[in-house]
């Protein structure tokens, strides 16, 4: 009976931090009919700016806005501009509806979808060496790899980070969706989801499960690398230069690699959505910065449906 405890407080566990990296949207981390090309403008012309205005024939005046999923609160800010927009819209639109992420029975259902198929194992896609690193890794932070053998490598690469399995984790980062999602419910503002989350869990088997193992070891194996280039991320963020970002995100080979699954065809399956949407009441889209910029970003392809979007430009507060 005692191991039985043992082993439901183990699942318990690691189902607090798999809900916690799904609710933050930490990961990213699928197609309708070709609409009208409109000229595309490159990246580094348009003016910095995470928030857009939407305007078209029979529509109320929207809004798109590129969060970044985590960010420490000392770097957390929202704008004047920014609080004005969300305030003169009636529904929030995520990438998916951060409500249901809260009940525990679609929490457990979703943990699952976490492990990869066909009883794969870890130790099945890495060599002796590199296994016993990332066992070395997890055994140090109190997580012993027996428990999370059979997890997709993509989600241990979020679990290997000491930030995201310190105690007061989400005591010190902010999440941009979190936020939004008070706020609506302050104001009784509907939220809708551009996509389930089950379908966020099903892209992760897009990628094959060897090269989730490879980016595993590299993500602990270049720690300190990996705190620049976030560093870096927000940087950028907060100078609210989509075009860097957009560098930074393809810098990485393996997003550069699965980019078209992991954000240009999403972008595309959200459009009919968000078309649906903007016909009904004014609309804030808040979705990961990534998904903004470039010939398949919410930018142009929204601009391709017949849709005017000018960039709202606004300052970061004094106190930012």
């Amino acid at each position: 009976m005692n191991r039985e405890i043992e082993e439901y407080s183990k699942y318990k566990l690691l189902a607090h931090w798999f809900t916690s990296v799904i609710v933050a949207g930490i990961l990213l981390l699928l197609a309708c009919s070709t609409p009208q090309k409109v000229a595309f403008q490159e990246p580094a012309a348009q003016p910095n700016s995470i928030l857009w205005k939407i305007e078209g024939e029979d529509i109320n005046t929207s809004y798109l806005f590129g969060t970044i999923h985590l960010i420490q609160k000392e770097e957390y800010f929202f704008t004047s501009s920014m609080q004005e927009a969300f305030d003169a819209c009636q529904v929030l639109a995520l990438e998916f509806d951060i409500g249901k992420a809260m009940d525990m029975g679609v929490q457990m259902g979703l943990l699952q979808k976490a492990f990869m198929r066909n009883d794969t194992t870890l130790s099945d896609l890495l060599s002796d060496a590199d296994y016993d690193i990332v066992k070395k890794h997890f055994d140090d932070m109190g997580m012993p790899l027996f428990m999370l053998e059979r997890v997709k490598p993509m989600f241990l690469t979020i679990f290997a980070s000491e930030d995201m399995m310190g105690g007061d984790m989400m005591e010190d980062v902010k999440s941009y969706e979190l936020e939004l999602a008070d706020m609506a419910k302050a104001r009784k503002m509907k939220v809708e989801g551009l996509e389930t989350m089950e379908y966020q869990l099903s892209i992760f088997d897009s990628i094959p499960y060897s090269a989730q193992a490879e980016m595993l070891v590299a993500s602990i194996q270049t720690d300190e690398e990996t705190e620049q280039s976030l560093d870096s991320l927000v940087f950028h963020y907060k100078q609210q230069n989509l075009h860097r970002l957009d560098e930074l995100i393809n810098a990485d080979p393996t997003t550069k690699k699965y980019r078209r699954v992991l954000l240009d065809n999403r972008n595309r399956n959200w459009i009919p959505v968000i078309q649906r949407l903007l016909d009904e009441r004014p609309l804030f889209i808040a979705v990961g910065a990534g998904h903004l910029n470039g010939e398949f970003g919410l930018i142009q392809l929204l601009r391709n449906e017949g849709y005017s979007l000018s960039p709202v430009i606004n300052t970061i507060d004094a106190n930012n």
